[in-house]
């Protein structure tokens, strides 16, 4: 079921339900740059066919969403959190685990920290409490007194050489793109190439201006890291993060876990992106997480 979500500052958002509504609610929350559709459809179709009632989004400035002047209307993650709130609402529901993937776990967290009575359970997949390290690393600014690691030296060397020689052509974007994508897989299996040329190819489908996603990026920059707010959250939290994670290294992860009170850290041997290759192993964290009984349960890291 898709849904346009009217957002309190008079945006539309694009949502999609997948699952039968009164069963368990789930929010997806797709990190930058990225539509709700790179939550693979057979992903959310096995939750559903497991008794969840999933919810997907596309952020503003992304897919079938609105669009944004960011110079005349510039948003944080504050807003892009109201975001979140917002699609929760329109799906009628006050509250739901929410899932979040890198900066969607960035609002993930601030959903928990702000509005604690619309989080059930919180799961939180390569991410952070502090952006800071990355977005230095990747704007090309100092990064003075920042604790956690930023980016691995073959994300940036890509960066450096998109920025010195930009694609020109559609097939030179998508190749850019792919190319980008298999550098933040790393890990130990095969970056799925297939499934995310398709993906790709749809989400150009899916926007008429494929460059306002780097408004994100903007967003991100503009906003503080949570490193103390954290440590406030009640929610039952699990932490999945990749040992091969070149955006965010696992040091990102395990703060969060060691932070947010009573946390689990799972660490995969994948790399910062799961979708497709790793769908199995973040399914079953997820949903052995869920169908436990978290009160009183102690912290615990598992490697795998």
């Amino acid at each position: 079921m898709e849904k346009m979500i009217r957002t309190t500052d008079g945006l539309s958002l694009w949502s999609e339900a997948v699952g039968k509504p009164g069963d368990r609610p789930i929010l997806l929350i797709m990190g930058a740059m990225n539509q709700g559709i790179f939550w693979p459809d057979a992903f959310c179709a096995r939750l559903a066919g497991l008794g969840y009632y999933v919810v997907r989004y596309d952020h503003r400035d992304t897919g079938l969403s609105s669009k944004i002047d960011y110079q005349a209307q510039p948003y944080r993650l504050a807003e892009l959190t109201q975001d979140a709130l917002a699609v929760l609402h329109g799906h009628n529901l006050p509250k739901a685990t929410v899932v979040g993937l890198s900066m969607g776990g960035y609002i993930a967290q601030l959903l928990a920290i702000d509005h604690p009575e619309a989080v059930e359970r919180l799961v939180l997949i390569s991410s952070s409490a502090d952006q800071r390290p990355y977005m230095a690393a990747t704007m090309g600014q100092p990064a003075v007194g920042l604790t956690l690691p930023g980016p691995g030296p073959a994300l940036l060397d890509y960066i450096q050489a998109t920025m010195a020689r930009p694609p020109q052509s559609l097939p030179e974007v998508e190749q850019n793109l792919l190319t980008g994508w298999a550098i933040t897989y790393a890990g130990q299996r095969e970056f799925p190439r297939a499934q995310m040329t398709v993906a790709l190819r749809q989400a150009a489908g899916r926007t008429n201006n494929p460059l306002a996603a780097f408004n994100h990026a903007l967003a991100v920059a503009a906003s503080p890291d949570r490193l103390e707010s954290v440590k406030t959250i009640r929610a039952p939290t699990l932490v999945i993060h990749g040992s091969h994670d070149t955006c965010l290294p696992l040091a990102h992860g395990e703060y969060l876990a060691r932070n947010i009170p009573g946390a689990r850290l799972h660490i995969l041997p994948m790399g910062h992106s799961f979708m497709w290759s790793w769908d199995d192993e973040v399914l079953s964290s997820l949903t052995s997480f869920l169908g436990e009984d978290l009160i009183d349960h102690p912290s615990q890291t598992n490697n795998d």
